[in-house]
């Protein structure tokens, strides 16, 4: 019986813990600010700047 309810209560721990770790990671992608093509690519493109040079 104790078995049982250490695990049904470390359950629910896992659960709560599950469900804010994914709440937490959804709302930190829906702020997230998307980069532009120029913001992502920039190192990249000035390199190959420097190289045709």
């Amino acid at each position: 019986m104790r078995r049982l309810v250490f695990a049904a209560a470390l359950l629910a721990v896992a659960t709560v813990g599950f469900h804010t770790f994914i709440s937490a990671s959804l709302a930190a992608a829906r702020e997230a600010k998307a980069a532009t093509f120029a913001e992502r690519f920039a190192p990249a493109l000035e390199l190959m700047a420097k190289q045709a040079q």
